[in-house]
């Protein structure tokens, strides 16, 4: 079995001057990981600079890191941290094919340093 993980967020916010001061990416630090604000258009884009932290991260990590943001620039934040598994899977035809066999995601959401929405499921 291998195992994929992502993290991605959103920050959305009418001040985005603020946040960039003219730059086209920012990078801030937060706890012990390095994180890339990325502008597109009307809102910015978050990633983990090491993309492979995505895997380490955990779920109090991300929510501490999307209620900070949100707390920093007084906007909305929206994070997702998602784990997927593959592995052989039944097909109709009889055979069997690599694919993904689970899901799981994290999504939390916070708006001006307050908790609207954590939620943990299986896709």
């Amino acid at each position: 079995m291998d195992h994929e993980y992502s993290f991605s967020g959103k920050l959305l916010t009418d001040d985005l001057d603020a946040v960039f001061g003219g730059n086209p990416s920012r990078e801030y630090a937060v706890g012990k990981y390095v994180f890339v604000l990325t502008l597109t258009g009307k809102e910015a884009n978050i990633s983990l600079k090491d993309r492979r932290c995505a895997a380490t991260i955990s779920r109090d990590e991300v929510s501490e890191v999307c209620r900070e943001f949100s707390r920093m620039f007084r906007a909305q934040v929206r994070m997702e941290k998602l784990h997927e598994e593959y592995g052989v899977a039944n097909v109709f035809n009889g055979g069997s094919d690599y694919e993904v066999v689970s899901a799981d995601r994290l999504v939390c959401v916070y708006c001006n340093g307050e908790k609207v929405e954590e939620s943990v499921g299986s896709l």
